[in-house]
């Protein structure tokens, strides 16, 4: 970019001012003879013993100075062995600050450079990465190479005073001998930026038709009165063409901007040549390349508009991101085309092409954790993500744990009917073997989700369906550890009110979630029903560095008694997702045996306080937390013997989601908790 800005400033340099004055110290007369740098370096002359200076009259410029020829070989140069300068300017005066006749001329040197301001003015790192004395200043040169990066480096230093406003500044040159023998020399520049130009006016011109003034001036970004600063001006030219397309014209002609400097007021004029051409509406969509079975009607509904709408470059860049979000396109391209068709209205019809390379479709994928609880937990998956297409995954899904065996497959078809709704089917048989029961369950259902994605995170998501299971369980904590058959049909529904500000890891919002489940269960031959809700609330708070997070979770089963409703389908608090601290469904009531009973409503709690830091190279947290909850039998939770546990833990964030480490110890412990729980998993706990 910073070599643009120069480049643009020297096509811009269209009027020199005469005005202009540079302070010029020449280099010793043996470094000032830049047109024999061989003879000069075979004079042999110690820097060390010899450092001069020489002022340049206030009504000098540039042009008027040129490099001196070199000294007479021995004894002291007389003046009128020189030829006189152009323009009646008198030769600078000599001083020297050595006594005695000069020492022979020295070959190689070394030198270190001191540049003063630069910084203020936010170029010293661009000078550094650019100029000739720095980035050459570890190689031996002599001392006609020194003079010459000198003399490039103040004209760096101009064009960059120059890219960013400054067309008045001067650089002065200091040679500084060393302080002991064998010290390098000290290459001293001192930088006066001289005056701020701005612009005067800014002027919108079209080669055809009128200009179009009112609508380009406001998406220019550069206006009356702004510093004529390069790296401004080209990035207001470059966004130019992308702000003119998303207010409608996406076949706008841009000219090159035309800026003259006025060196006597210190003012620039910038003139802006658009032809805007018709505004622009929406036409039709259309796929080419590895489409992966996509059609142009599918590609069509996943865009946030219709024929006739306005065209905006911001629909266009979305339709982008929506066909990237399939995960089934290694590249995407949507670019404008014109149809040449007018309307009645003078718009133009735009229709839009989709260009696609295809992405690989099919993934393995693993995951583990540990607590203990539950024990070692490893989960597996493979997926073909357009099995059926367009956008229909398929899944086959296995879980491999201590007290918990799982096999689904599972079809999810998304942007069903619609963008970002999902329609999934699935089967499966799992088995449990918890402390309050065992399970063996072969389960069938569906749901339509409307979900959130990284892409765009929506204030509102849902979840409606239904399922048919058929389970076998033993009720631990029930006499003579019967084992009954239940046959289930349930209608789950979830709503979510979205406020936060992260989908994988929120520091700031909010998050409001209801879930309401009426179930049909039919058991030793006798049926009954219940419903069963749950409201969950979660809120993140930052303060720097540190974000507070919040979470209550309320439960409640109505319509049949604990005894009656199938063990796996009850409330139970405790572990790693729960009240960290205790066991897995240690958190509620038990039966003689120590076995947990499960209940009608649940209260859950936690509060935790996360701080995120970079160390050894890598994105870290660390967490401490507070958790409480309790199980009862009643429909409605009491809030009342609450249990608490208390812990830290260590987060390490990677693209997919925070790695989680916590470590936690009951507060209310009682015989038969665990003095110590540890919990590894991936995500926050909420």
């Amino acid at each position: 970019m910073l070599v643009a800005n120069i480049n643009l400033f020297r096509a811009m340099r269209r009027v020199l001012s005469a005005s202009t004055v540079l302070v010029i110290p020449l280099l010793p007369a043996t470094l000032a003879a830049q047109e024999a740098p061989a003879t000069l370096a075979a004079q042999e002359v110690p820097v060390a013993q010899t450092v001069q200076k020489a002022i340049v009259p206030d009504d000098a410029t540039v042009a008027d100075v040129p490099s001196p020829p070199l000294p007479m070989p021995t004894g002291e140069p007389r003046l009128e062995d020189f030829a006189p300068l152009p323009g009646n300017v008198v030769w600078p005066t000599v001083e020297s600050t050595t006594d005695g006749e000069p020492a022979e001329a020295a070959g190689e040197v070394r030198y270190g450079v001191e540049i003063k301001g630069l910084s203020a003015l936010g170029l010293d790192d661009e000078f550094r990465s650019l100029s000739s004395l720095w980035t050459r200043k570890n190689d031996p040169a002599n001392l006609a190479q020194i003079n010459r990066r000198i003399t490039e480096d103040r004209d760096l230093i101009d064009q960059l005073l120059r890219s960013i406003g400054y067309y008045g500044g001067n650089t002065q040159a200091v040679v500084l001998p060393p302080l002991r023998t064998g010290a390098p020399l000290l290459v001293s520049l001192t930088v006066d930026p001289g005056p701020l130009y701005t612009f005067e006016a800014v002027t919108v011109i079209s080669a055809e038709g009128p200009a179009p003034t009112d609508t380009v001036k406001p998406l220019l970004g550069v206006k009356a009165g702004d510093a004529i600063d390069a790296a401004r001006v080209n990035t207001a030219q470059d966004g130019l063409a992308v702000r003119l397309s998303d207010a409608g014209y996406p076949f706008a002609v841009i000219g090159k901007p035309d800026i003259v400097i006025d060196h006597a007021s210190r003012t620039g004029t910038l003139t802006q040549s658009v032809t805007l051409g018709a505004r622009g509406v929406h036409g039709v969509v259309r796929i080419e390349g590895e489409t992966q079975g996509f059609t142009d009607a599918h590609v069509a509904m996943l865009g946030r508009f219709k024929p006739g709408d306005p065209y905006t470059d911001a629909k266009r860049d979305d339709l982008r991101r929506a066909m990237i979000q399939t995960s089934l396109f290694a590249t995407v391209s949507v670019r404008p085309v014109a149809t040449g068709l007018m309307n009645a209205d003078g718009t133009q019809i735009v229709d839009l092409l989709v260009v696609t390379e295809a992405a690989p479709v099919r993934s393995v994928a693993a995951t583990g954790g540990y607590s203990t609880g539950q024990g070692i937990r490893v989960e597996g998956s493979w997926t073909h993500r357009n099995l059926f297409v367009p956008e229909g995954a398929f899944t086959v899904r296995g879980v491999a744990a201590e007290r918990e065996q799982v096999l689904t497959a599972e079809m999810r078809r998304r942007n069903f009917r619609k963008r970002d709704q999902t329609l999934t089917l699935r089967a499966g048989l799992s088995a449990e073997q918890q402390d309050a029961f065992d399970a063996t369950t072969f389960g069938f259902g569906g749901a339509i989700n409307r979900e959130s994605n990284i892409f765009w995170q929506k204030p509102i998501t849902y979840s409606v369906g239904a399922e048919a299971l058929v389970t076998r369980q033993k009720d631990r904590s029930a006499p003579n550890d019967p084992n009954d058959t239940y046959f289930i049909i349930a209608l789950p529904g979830a709503v979510t009110w979205d406020q936060s500000d992260d989908l994988l890891n929120p520091a700031k919002g909010f998050r409001l979630t209801g879930r309401v489940s009426p179930e049909f269960t039919l058991r030793g031959g006798s049926n009954f029903n219940y419903v069963k809700g749950q409201i969950e609330a979660t809120a993140y708070q930052p303060f720097g560095d540190l974000v507070v997070a919040g979470r209550v979770h309320l439960g409640g089963i109505a319509g049949a008694s604990r005894g009656r409703i199938a063990p796996n389908r009850r409330f139970y608090a405790g572990g790693g997702g729960s009240v960290r601290g205790f066991n897995f469904q240690g958190v509620g009531p038990k039966d003689a045996d120590g076995s947990p009973t499960g209940g009608n409503s649940l209260v859950e709690a936690a509060l935790e306080l996360r701080y995120r830091f970079q160390a050894f190279g890598n994105d870290l947290g660390v967490v401490g937390f507070v958790d409480a909850g309790q199980v009862y039998e009643t429909s409605l939770p009491k809030f009342s013997g609450l249990r608490y546990g208390a812990g830290v833990g260590v987060r390490y964030f990677t693209s997919f989601g925070p790695v989680r480490i916590d470590v936690a110890t009951p507060i209310t412990r009682e015989p038969g908790d665990p003095k110590i729980a540890f919990y590894v998993s991936i995500g926050q706990a909420f």
